[in-house]
């Protein structure tokens, strides 16, 4: 995983500054990382939904997976699973822009 490319998308995209990169495994990183983007997203979805739907839509969240994510009703698990499902999203296309790259 690329920190540096993840903690750019993050800053850039949701304004996150405060990612804890001095955590001492990678699964604490990336726990914490789910639980700051869940507070964020947590605002947009009370304050501008259509920026965090734009945001979804732009990094190529799949459909089924967002509303998969609000049918589950209560605005925490909401937010939880949206920051799973971006983290996620995120690293795969940071592997893809790895592995394309290094085949040419």
């Amino acid at each position: 995983m690329s920190d540096k490319e993840l903690f750019s998308f993050l800053k850039n995209n949701f304004d996150l500054t405060n990612l804890g990169s001095e955590l001492s495994s990678e699964d604490a990183y990336l726990k914490h990382i789910q639980e700051m983007l869940a507070i964020r997203i947590e605002f947009y979805i009370n304050s501008n939904l259509d920026k965090l739907l734009q945001i979804l839509y732009k990094i190529d969240v799949p459909q089924n997976e967002t509303d998969a994510a609000f049918e589950l009703g209560e605005i925490k698990k909401i937010s939880l699973r949206l920051a799973e499902r971006i983290i996620v999203r995120q690293l795969q296309k940071i592997e893809y822009s790895k592995e394309f790259y290094k085949k040419e």
